[in-house]
């Protein structure tokens, strides 16, 4: 009896493993993907504030040489792209224009520096939606960008990049925007004047770093950072990407990008399109959930890059074709100038025997008037001893 009861007691107790996973799956649904791995907490995270910051002038080969901590702090939090493409021209309207449209001068301006934007700012589209958004412009040249935000700060900023992160701290709050751009003025006039190599810009690269510190920190405090998507970017030259937010992945590094893939890729985080814009949303950058998987983020940003493909063969066989036109026009135009230079020298050699014929009868007009002149004195001369005769 004893034997059977311990034989019994053993079968419950592994009946009872056997039961207890099959018990959890229906409660852990909820945690797992497609693929069956679990889904930990983080991926499920959403942005609850976001910061796209602008530094004018930075470069991505100066974070490499230059004490920056803090950006390297959230490309290490987050990603960075290897090589950003500017826009041309790379003015502070132009190049901020093209990252807030997604869109080149160009298509943004129609090639020139206006008053008036032919593409809506990501700003203005996420209004729009209802989704408020600030704007800290410590340049002061970009006021046509500030056109439909709910809060566009006036400062005063004296080109300081250290009023601009007060000012966004202080009005934070006050605010409540979810969307905040801001714009830090002061390394352009040092890179300008003093080069990427110098000291001089170095040192202005650490201070603007720690002006960016002094926002995650009040991130941190407020129990925000690991809910905030922050974006750092600049605007000339070679400027680098730098992102980190909770739908982002993590430690990686992207191919080279545009300056333009910026908004598109704040928008898709943002629950919004922006169907204007020439940038491509960088997929490879967003990490999977359960409403998107790593295939379909793929599968996007492989249709995105063979459009974008497409686009580019169309518009260089354009290119070729004009090209071709333009050397038909070429060949054309030097055809009829030598038709021309032909008439021309026929109209020269027909100038020419005229002068010729002319020269001619003028030497024979001549010659007749020697020979009368001459004949009349002869004459004259006749004339007179016949008559003295008499």
């Amino acid at each position: 009896m004893k034997v059977r009861a311990v034989q019994v007691l053993i079968t419950i107790i592994l009946l009872l493993l056997m039961v207890e996973p099959i018990c959890a799956e229906p409660g852990s649904s909820s945690n797992v993907d497609l693929s069956g791995k679990k889904k930990s907490i983080e991926e499920e995270k959403d942005t609850k504030v976001a910061f796209l910051i602008i530094a004018d002038g930075l470069q991505a080969k100066a974070l490499n040489n230059s004490q920056v901590p803090n950006i390297k702090g959230l490309g290490s939090a987050g990603l960075k792209a290897e090589r950003v493409i500017p826009v041309y021209p790379e003015d502070v309207l132009s190049s901020i224009a093209s990252i807030l449209t997604g869109s080149t001068p160009l298509q943004n301006q129609g090639g020139e520096k206006s008053n008036i934007l032919h593409k809506p700012t990501l700003l203005k589209v996420m209004e729009e939606k209802g989704i408020k958004t600030a704007m800290f412009d410590g340049t002061g040249n970009l006021k046509v960008l500030g056109g439909g935000v709910s809060h566009v700060c006036k400062g005063p900023f004296n080109g300081k990049d250290s009023l601009v992160i007060e000012n966004a701290i202080n009005e934070l709050d006050a605010s409540n925007t979810y969307f905040n751009v801001l714009v830090l003025p002061e390394l352009r006039p040092v890179l300008e004047k003093y080069g990427i190599n110098s000291a001089e810009y170095r040192r202005q690269v650490t201070s603007t770093d720690n002006q960016i510190g002094r926002l995650l920190h009040y991130l941190h405090n407020k129990g925000l950072y690991e809910e905030s998507l922050v974006i750092v970017t600049g605007t000339c030259g070679e400027p680098p990407l730098v992102m980190k937010g909770p739908q982002l992945k993590v430690g990686t590094s992207l191919p080279p990008v545009n300056l333009t893939d910026i908004a598109p890729t704040i928008a898709y985080l943002s629950g919004l399109k922006m169907k204007q814009a020439e940038g491509m949303v960088l997929y490879n950058a967003i990490k999977p959930r359960t409403n998107r998987s790593e295939t379909y983020l793929l599968s996007q940003r492989v249709e995105d890059l063979s459009r974008a493909y497409a686009d580019a063969l169309e518009g260089m066989h354009r290119l070729e074709k004009e090209k071709l036109e333009v050397k038909q026009l070429q060949d054309k135009m030097t055809e009829e100038k030598q038709i021309i230079q032909q008439a021309i020298e026929q109209r020269d050699n027909k100038i020419a025997l005229l002068s010729s014929k002319i020269n001619f009868m003028k030497m024979t007009g001549l010659l007749l008037l020697i020979i009368l002149g001459l004949g009349y004195i002869v004459e004259y001369k006749i004339l007179r001893k016949r008559f003295l005769m008499f």
